[in-house]
């Protein structure tokens, strides 16, 4: 509780269309029955409510200030009703940087719980008010909150289908486009997904929710564009669309490769955007599909090029996930590819993954587009795999996890080298560079590796229900505006987390996120690391492009170019990473 001496007192008025209510710390007084509308008793002992204000009192600049928008539901109509609100935070004089942002983290985090996010106005206000008695929030001196109705016509933002983790009651998700498109989104995902493995057509058509005659028509339309190719037994595979740089080979048979000439660096990717999207960062490259025939069968791809002086090696899994053909396929995939090349001394694991949210600290906060670069956390792990979280009656949550990080730290030292030099130097960026060329490459392909537009980087938190909020991203601090551009992917740092434990649950999420200091989450790759590391391999890193902040939403608008951004750093890495066979 606030201390005796203090009371909290809430002060409403209008600025504008928006209703403002200041709540503040002040030194308890007499009650003035003028001014005050009610004092309350009891529990609620220490709490002020005054009559309006009628002149606005200048405060200054917040110290600190969070934005959000509401879709909750009218109980009566059954719709969403919009409405903005913004926290503004005043601080007592000896609070630093940290202290501010992890208090008004804390303090919005606690407003938001979706077992008792305030659904009215008066509940929400009341509830700044206790927590304003709370000692946890003790630095913070004053509040604002200013709430104001948006145009009802504004749409709320899309969730996913029902059942999906947190979202099950969540606003319907409405695709306004074609049976055919969907249809033929559907089986070209498919194909993406397995390749390199065919698919039958009873498992397409299965798969898509299609009839056969409409998915054997998208077949042969994806054909004609040199998009899939029909292989032995009637199944189909996707196919890699050539451009200049691009030499692919279908073989039973891998040819065998010289020791001098065998690859030292290996690049895995699970999603097919993120293979083309690292492959245009190489030279001098040539694609082998390894193609075995018949149900069940595992084909492999591999690319062998170069990126700088270092020969190297990239390969799709063919399918991610923990259900139990999935945990075969990826370790065999990666043992197979290990055993292939047996020179391999450095292993990155590249693509997509779903950023961890800081609603008040910018140096923690992930955005679309970013990249981070897994180093390791207080454990020494860089990547930590969640098994099983269980939650007590006193809602403390305890987790099954294990953790990876590499014996040889020589790509996270020159990680760290490339960080420094950027803060000597902030225009030397040369992913940016790597991006826009490996965009001009991937210009013909089907998906778009265009930068997507900064409005559509939004970030969603559900409250309960079909309740969502839309959170306002912290602003750059002015101090450090030189060392971020809009529009150019920001490098964070920080361990890569999975588990469908963790994953599937918002407040789960977090949690482990902060324990573990946990930046990104991504697919599960256990099975993969178990598979690198028995493999005797003692270097390894993840590179991720932040795609999602996985809140439900499920777009896959900023994936092509998010996986661009994560191979474009992996290029700059890779070329500063010394090769002791051409440096001797």
């Amino acid at each position: 509780m606030a201390s005796n001496q203090e009371e909290i007192v809430m002060t409403p008025s209008k600025k504008g269309k928006a209703t403002r209510i200041r709540i503040e710390k002040k030194r308890r007084l007499p009650t003035d029955v003028k001014s005050v509308e009610l004092a309350a008793g009891g529990v609620h002992k220490g709490l002020v409510v005054n009559k309006a204000a009628g002149d606005e009192v200048d405060e200054g600049p917040p110290q600190l200030q969070l934005e959000f928008k509401c879709w909750l539901e009218d109980q009566k109509t059954q719709k969403h009703v919009p409405e903005s609100r913004v926290l503004k935070f005043w601080f007592k004089e000896h609070a630093g940087y940290l202290d501010r942002v992890t208090t008004a983290y804390e303090f919005f985090r606690e407003l938001v719980q979706p077992y008792d996010f305030p659904r009215d106005y008066v509940g929400f206000i009341k509830k700044c008010m206790k927590q304003m008695q709370s000692p946890m929030y003790d630095l913070a001196r004053m509040i604002t909150v200013e709430l104001q109705k948006l145009d009802e016509d504004e749409c709320p933002p899309l969730s996913p289908e029902p059942g999906d983790s947190d979202f099950g009651g969540a606003i319907p998700k409405e695709d306004k486009r074609s049976k055919e498109e969907i249809t033929r989104e559907r089986v070209l995902y498919m194909l993406e997904s397995a390749y390199p493995n065919v698919c039958a057509v009873d498992e397409i058509v299965q798969m898509s929710q299609g009839d056969e005659p409409a998915v054997m028509s998208i077949l042969e339309e994806l054909r004609t564009k040199s998009m899939v190719r029909q292989m032995e037994e009637g199944g189909w595979m996707r196919q890699v669309q050539l451009d200049e740089t691009t030499d692919v080979q279908v073989v039973k048979r891998m040819p065998e490769i010289h020791k001098a000439q065998q690859p030292s660096i290996a690049i895995i990717t699970s999603a097919y955007y993120e293979k083309l999207a690292v492959d245009a960062m190489m030279e001098e490259k040539t694609t082998y599909v390894r193609y075995k025939s018949g149900k069940g069968a595992e084909s492999n791809v591999y690319t062998l090029g170069y990126i700088g002086n270092h020969k190297v090696v990239t390969t799709k899994l063919p399918q991610m996930g923990h259900h139990r053909a999935a945990k075969i396929s990826t370790g065999n995939t990666t043992t197979r590819l290990l055993g292939t090349f047996g020179q391999v001394e450095h292993v990155f694991l590249v693509g997509c993954g779903g950023g961890v949210p800081h609603f008040t600290d910018f140096y923690k906060h992930c955005r679309l587009g970013d990249v981070v670069v897994s180093t390791p956390n207080q454990a020494g792990d860089i990547y930590i795999y969640c098994d099983k979280a269980t939650e007590n009656e006193k809602n403390q949550v305890q987790y099954t996890l294990k953790g990876w990080g590499p014996k040889d730290k020589v790509i996270q030292d020159v990680a760290e080298e490339i960080r420094n030099q950027l803060h000597v130097n902030p225009a030397h960026r040369p992913w940016v560079e790597y991006l826009s060329d490996g965009q001009e490459r991937l210009c013909s392909q089907e998906a778009d590796f265009a930068r997507p537009k900064q409005s559509s980087d939004k970030l969603y938190m559900n409250v309960g229900g079909s309740d969502v909020i839309e959170v306002g991203h912290p602003p750059v601090p002015e101090e450090h505006e030189h060392l971020y551009q809009a529009g150019i992917p920001t490098i964070r740092y920080g361990a890569v987390g999975s588990g469908r434990p963790v994953v599937a649950k918002d407040h789960l999420r977090q949690d482990f996120a902060y324990t573990h200091n946990i930046v990104c989450y991504d697919s599960e790759f256990d099975q993969v690391l178990d598979s690198v590391t028995g493999s005797g391999l003692r270097s390894f890193i993840f590179i991720r492009g932040i795609c999602d902040y996985l809140d439900g939403s499920k777009s896959k608008t900023w994936s092509p170019y998010a996986a661009l951004a994560a191979a474009a750093y992996t290029k700059t890495l890779i070329s500063a990473l010394p090769n002791p066979a051409v440096d001797s």
